[in-house]
């Protein structure tokens, strides 16, 4: 029975995002030439939104153009099938519906122009929701993340795969893998990121952050849902990837 490619990556993070890593990505999947292509989410930071812009305020408006200029090239290189959207990317959602005045406006421009822009490269657009959420490649789960802690592989498998399935995830910029405790068993894989771990300052305080590493899943599934996954890291100055 035919098995059939598939590639996740997530946290690129906007203009945070690691060039070179991306770069590896984009070699990657045209050598590899995956049917399904899944983004975990953080496509974009949206800092400027976390921190609450304000009218006239121009380095937060800077920020947002060159956030969105960085994380639309993403999508327009890997082109993804599936777009997970991950809680950076919901601070837009969320201010479409919570914000005020000029703020809710734009934001309700930028969800507009996210789906038209995932429409226009072919992506099945999945909200940031713990049901909703989830993209299920037969006995692959897909989610961006929902929690954040020494134990979130774990369970994110216990709680998304299904007996003798497994779930793929992003969100920890960590790369793990990790059994669960299942009848039937099931595995979970966080994949790293691809952002530029240097420039994400507001968690150089973490000491988690020193787990952080650049990576991306991939694998292959065959319609009985029988499926491998492999991980992409960097070895030194080397991409490895069988």
């Amino acid at each position: 029975m035919g098995f059939e490619r598939f590639v996740a990556w997530g946290d690129s993070h906007g203009d945070h995002v690691c060039r070179s890593s991306l770069a590896a990505l984009e070699k990657h999947i045209k050598e590899f030439k995956p049917k399904h292509r899944i983004c975990l989410g953080d496509a974009f930071d949206f800092r400027s939104l976390r921190k609450g812009i304000t009218q006239g305020e121009n380095d937060y408006y800077d920020n947002l153009v060159s956030d969105w200029t960085a994380g639309l090239m993403m999508l327009s290189i890997t082109r993804p099938t599936v777009f997970l959207c991950g809680n950076h990317d919901h601070r837009l959602f969320k201010l479409a519906e919570d914000g005020v005045g000029l703020v809710r406006e734009y934001a309700k421009d930028g969800v507009s122009r996210m789906h038209r822009e995932l429409k226009k490269i072919g992506a099945r657009f999945y909200p940031y929701h713990y049901e909703r959420g989830v993209y299920r490649l037969k006995k692959v789960a897909f989610v961006h993340g929902y929690t954040a802690n020494m134990a979130s592989v774990k369970q994110h498998a216990e709680i998304f795969a299904e007996p003798g399935g497994t779930v793929v995830m992003g969100h920890l910029h960590r790369i793990e893998a990790q059994n669960a405790i299942r009848h039937g068993g099931a595995k979970g894989y966080s994949g790293g990121c691809l952002c530029d771990i240097e420039k994400m300052t507001y968690a150089s305080h973490r000491t988690a952050t020193a787990r952080w590493q650049n990576g991306w899943l991939y694998g292959v599934v065959n319609q009985k849902g029988e499926h491998k996954i492999w991980q992409a890291e960097k070895v030194g100055q080397v991409w490895l990837h069988p």
